[in-house]
């Protein structure tokens, strides 16, 4: 450390002089601490030199433990030292880390001897507000301790004598050392179990949008875990020692370092941003991270989003090697000890041990071609466990060889696709192929995404976790595994025979996301020539490519567009063409929503998904050029009603004047079990002065897997957002909404709604609850406002972005749609009602989509007559306002 940095930190000097000069210690300690930190905060923000300040902090607390420990011990007392332990043992201080001490006693009479020192001590540490982590121990306590639990072995294998004896540190570390207890094998065995243990807790969230840069697989922990293992079996913590051995490669030695110290500097930050020990990086501080390790937006990518691609990179690569090494390990500690069994597979590998090994050395140098054929091996063997450590190596230093001649090679093109159409680990070796480096450079326009993040809500992993995820999906859909959330899905992959185009189509959808243009149709562009290169039939190849082009049809068409329309479903139908085609569609869709992010895949969604695809099927088995006619459906709707209700007594001429003509529309969206449920309801319905609530599990099949909710009562301003308003402080979270108006003005308004876990309501409590609520602010709704009272969650706060509105012309409603891509914030709904009456504007139908920290929801709107907007300074003024009101409600929802 530059001794001008150690003197700006702390003047030992002068603090022994002020000490000496009787000055108020504990004023004295806090002015130091508070000092320090200001110091090396400010060199981060100059340097971004991490490394040193982890060390000078650890250094820093070293002078001031020194001089608190000489407030109550005689230097010369020499039956008791003063250690640090664990990360402060290795001298790696952050700003808020676990500060560990352990008060080392010889034995029992020197504890009781130095008692109330110990006890003075520790009182001192707390009257100075720093927090340590402290044990008092024997030297055979330790031993005890240590033999019971690993992590308490684990920590001591990592101190430094503070003071006091360091005779008793050596001591303590022999008797607590791999001759005396956990011998290297053992510990080894323990560790990686522990790993693995920790690696499947965050499994799901290693590439989740908040890692935790520390236990997260590919965080600081693995290193840790790395040295700890050296340390136990080789006696050295010291990884240059084990590269000058032979044990680490130069390259993984620097690549070791590389990862920690970029991982430092966002933990030095993380602590520095928060005040507190934070190893989650949160969404609340990447944006000021970002800034201040001096990554800035740029028009393609926000600085955020630079930020965490490196942090992926890294994160890969460090588990890339910690993969490798605790496997070299295993060979080391654990293989050693047992006879090799080797067994030749062919000329270039044999099986050494169950795991896979090049019978030479410089295999992958002089027949490069055999690379991939690791992956066909692994693939189609289920015998095999994985790859021997040297092999890893081999490819990691060969990979740099595959180029434009090597992927346009036959025999790398056949085995590459023999590895996609295998039966039971594709997914696992595309994985492997990925931690290897080697997926990335056989594509390497999927070697572009790798790591590439969306700073959102929406997308829960980086584009290549999500590709890989997606295939997995599919795998598991194959294998009946998701057979009870996704049975159309697990029924469907069976009727295809070429998965493999589901795979290839999933592999490479999302590649044309770095690249400019519209990313499915680029993606389209790389796959045409992929498949031409990869020997696909042009029928094959040309399914790959549409799949890719239209990835987002299938899910935009049943989010955005009302599936009560026989025409949007034709125009749909016409786009797919044919079942073939539908039925991939359908099941690449679900994949990718999945794969996405868990919760998009509502029952609502579920349900959505599978009514288009339900109608869609029912079209063009019918035949395309043959569509429903809508007044058919209307009067053989009402038929059937009517045919219903005339078994509980009603004359049709009854059911007609209670209908009071309430449009076509309300007999295409509705189903005949729900119209029969709303007239039985208003048949009955006596006291109009009150608003009719309806509540229970949708009763026709297209609206399966959430709550309806039926209002009826006479219709008045403030109705809608009252109504949205209401259900927001309810929690719950509005999928679809039809609003209609009878001719004698009264109100026939239906709700789709899910829990805040996206599923229907059922528990009777919270139903009445719900119907007591709605009524209650249905009687009062001009009060809408007060309705408005819930918070907004600690991630969307984190964007704000300006909302965005287009207005178009629908062609086969023959109403105006008002689209808005706006935050996510509590009473956004509401507000747009109060904005419709303050236009005058009909509302007929809403479909609303949250995706993340953003809501895309479409209104369909009319004039006051019913017709299509059509003046354009109007449709401008609307928009405007739409942007003004909600822009202001994101700003006073960051208020509260």
């Amino acid at each position: 450390m530059d001794q001008g940095l150690q003197s700006r930190i702390f003047d030992d000097t002068a603090f022994r002089q002020a000490l000496a000069d009787g000055k108020p210690p504990i004023p004295l300690f806090k002015e130091a601490m508070r000092h320090s930190q200001t110091v090396m905060d400010e060199h981060f923000r100059a340097t971004l030199d991490a490394v040193t300040l982890v060390h000078a902090r650890s250094w820093f607390m070293d002078q001031l433990l020194k001089h608190a420990w000489l407030q109550f011990f005689d230097e010369s007392n020499q039956s008791i030292a003063l250690l640090a332990v664990g990360g402060y043992g290795r001298g790696e201080l952050h700003p808020k880390s676990d500060i560990d001490i352990l008060l080392l006693n010889k034995d029992e009479a020197a504890f009781s001897h130095n008692s109330d020192a110990m006890q003075g001590f520790i009182t001192f540490m707390w009257d100075i507000k720093l927090d340590v982590g402290h044990g008092v121990r024997t030297i055979d306590d330790c031993r005890n301790e240590a033999e019971k639990d690993l992590t308490i072995a684990t920590n001591l294998m990592e101190t430094r004598t503070l003071m006091g004896g360091d005779v008793l540190r050596e001591v303590m570390r022999d008797i607590t050392g791999p001759n005396h207890i956990w011998p290297s094998d053992e510990f080894f065995q323990a560790k990686w179990q522990e790993q693995e243990k920790r690696h499947e807790k965050h499994h799901d969230t290693d590439y989740n949008l908040e890692p935790n840069i520390k236990k997260g697989q590919g965080g600081l922990r693995d290193i840790h875990t790395v040295v700890w293992v050296l340390q136990r079996h080789f006696g050295s913590h010291e990884l240059e020692n084990l590269t000058k051995q032979g044990i680490l490669t130069d390259f993984e030695y620097g690549m070791l370092h590389r990862c920690r110290d970029f991982l430092w500097q966002i933990r030095y930050a993380l602590h520095m941003v928060t005040g507190r020990e934070e190893d989650q990086l949160l969404f609340d501080f990447q944006k000021e991270i970002a800034e201040i390790l001096g990554f800035d937006d740029d028009p393609e990518q926000l600085g955020v989003e630079q930020m965490m691609h490196q942090y992926y990179r890294y994160s890969l690569a460090l588990n890339e090697l910690n993969d490798l090494l605790m496997l070299l390990f295993k060979e080391l500690i654990i293989d050693s000890q047992k006879e090799a069994s080797i067994t030749p597979i062919n000329e270039y590998f044999q099986r050494n041990n169950d795991y896979l090994e090049s019978r030479q050395a410089d295999l992958f140098t002089h027949t490069p071609n055999a690379m991939l054929e690791v992956f066909y091996h692994l693939a189609t063997d289920s015998t095999l466990k994985g790859v021997r450590a040297n092999t890893i190596r081999a490819l990691r230093d060969s990979r740099h060889l595959i180029d434009d001649d090597y992927r346009s090679h036959p025999d790398n093109v056949r085995t590459f696709m023999a590895i996609m159409r295998s039966q039971d680990h594709v997914t696992r070796e595309l994985d492997r192929m990925l931690n290897y480096g080697i997926l990335g450079q056989y594509i390497p326009e999927f070697g572009a995404i790798i790591g590439h993040m969306q700073h959102d809500l929406f997308h829960s992993y980086t584009v290549d976790q999500h590709s890989l995820r997606a295939i997995k999906f599919m795998r598991r859909l194959r294998f009946g595994v998701e057979k009870e959330l996704f049975p159309l899905a697990s029924k469907l992959i069976h009727n295809i025979s070429k998965k493999e185009i589901l795979y290839l189509a999933a592999l490479l959808h999302d590649v044309g996301k770095v690249l400019p243009g519209e990313h499915e149709i680029t993606g389209a562009e790389i796959a045409e020539h992929f498949c031409a290169q990869h020997g696909l039939s042009q029928k094959d190849s040309d399914l790959v490519v549409w799949l890719i082009r239209n990835h987002l049809l299938y899910s935009q068409t049943a989010q955005r567009v009302d599936l009560a329309d026989p025409d949007a479903i034709h125009h749909f139908a016409t786009q797919v063409g044919d079942r073939r085609h539908l039925d991939y569609l359908y099941i690449f869709s679900a994949a990718d929503i999945f794969s996405t992010n868990k919760k998009l895949w509502t029952s609502w969604r579920a349900e959505q998904m599978r009514t288009l695809y339900s109608e869609t099927l029912h079209l063009i088995r019918r035949g395309l050029d043959t569509p429903i006619n809508k007044d058919e459906w209307v009067q053989e709707t009402q038929q059937a009603v009517i045919e219903r209700l005339s078994e509980y007594g009603y004359q049709e001429e009854d059911v007609f004047e209670m209908w009071a003509n309430p449009g076509d529309e309300y007999f295409l969206r509705e189903s005949v079990d729900t119209l029969v449920w709303h007239a039985l309801a208003l048949f009955k319905y006596q006291d109009t002065s009150k608003p009719l609530v309806l509540i229970g599990d949708t009763s026709d099949k297209a609206l399966e897997g959430a709550t309806q909710i039926f209002i009826h009562m006479k219709d008045q301003p403030h109705l809608f957002a009252a109504m949205t308003a209401a259900l927001d402080q309810l929690h719950l979270n509005i999928q679809d909404a039809r609003i209609i108006t009878s001719a004698n003005n009264n109100a026939l308004d239906t709700y789709i709604v899910l829990d805040e876990n996206g599923e229907p309501i059922s528990e009777p409590l919270r139903l009445e609850k719900i119907q007591r609520t709605l009524e209650e602010a249905l009687s009062h709704p001009e009060e809408f406002s007060s309705l408005i009272q819930r918070r907004t969650s600690r991630q969307l706060k984190q964007f704000d972005f300006k909302p965005i509105v287009n207005m178009s012309n629908d062609p086969f409603t023959k109403r105006s749609l008002l689209e808005v891509i706006a935050p996510d914030r509590p009473g956004l709904l509401a507000r747009m009602g109060q904005l419709f009456m303050e236009y005058d504007v009909s509302l007929e139908t809403a479909k609303i989509l949250t995706e993340g920290e953003k809501v895309d929801d479409i209104f369909y709107i009319t004039d006051k007559n019913g017709d299509p907007i059509s003046d354009p300074e109007f449709c401008r003024q609307l928009q405007s306002a739409v942007i003004e009101a909600l822009t202001e409600q994101v700003e006073l929802q960051a208020t509260l």
